[in-house]
């Protein structure tokens, strides 16, 4: 399979952005990591704003396909702590800086920079539906507000990553797990 001039930039703009952060990162970066010129960049993308919306949009793909095939693996009825699950088994694979999406959001404040934001935004969104639909399935009340509650809890991680270093997660997840299981569990009480 090869590689289209399309993936290259995304893939030299992911990796860049995001060990070297977004607005560090110029394009005459991206074009000499991805081997491309730089009329070839503004071909595909018409500004860096463009980029980087384009890179967060094909990580998005990305994280759905890898959860979803997680979860088809999964016993239904593991409810919405088997998001922290999969987050652990994602933060073992190699070293984070926490979650790109959050990363992202703090770099980009201006608002020229709103398509990206829209970008991050639904990710986070689907981040809620994602575990709102792991407490429906798991037939606990208040599905929407446990989802939200566990969603907290994974931006919870990714950000005690991003300030004390990848090295934080272990115990991070660890932590979240325990408060996300104590939320499960106060959903499972009937009245």
């Amino acid at each position: 399979m090869t590689t289209t001039t399309r993936e290259r930039l995304l893939r030299a703009g992911a990796d860049l952005f995001f060990t070297r952060g977004i607005t560090a990162t110029g394009v005459d970066a991206v074009v000499r990591a991805s081997g491309v010129s730089k009329p070839t960049l503004y071909a595909h993308f018409p500004s860096k704003r463009d980029l980087v919306a384009g890179v967060l949009e094909a990580r998005w793909h990305d994280r759905r396909a890898e959860l979803e095939a997680w979860l088809r693996s999964r016993p239904a009825g593991d409810g919405p702590v088997a998001l922290l699950d999969w987050l652990a088994g994602w933060y073992a694979a190699d070293e984070r800086r926490g979650c790109a999406f959050l990363n992202a959001a703090a770099e980009l404040v201006a608002p020229e920079d709103e398509t990206a934001r829209a970008v991050v935004r639904a990710e986070k969104r689907w981040v809620r539906e994602v575990a709102t639909r792991l407490a429906e399935q798991a037939g606990l009340a208040d599905p929407a507000v446990v989802g939200s509650q566990v969603a907290l809890l994974v931006d919870g991680v990714a950000g005690r990553v991003l300030v004390e270093g990848p090295g934080a997660a272990v115990d991070a997840l660890e932590d979240a797990r325990a408060a996300a299981s104590l939320v499960v569990a106060a959903a499972r009480v009937t009245p």
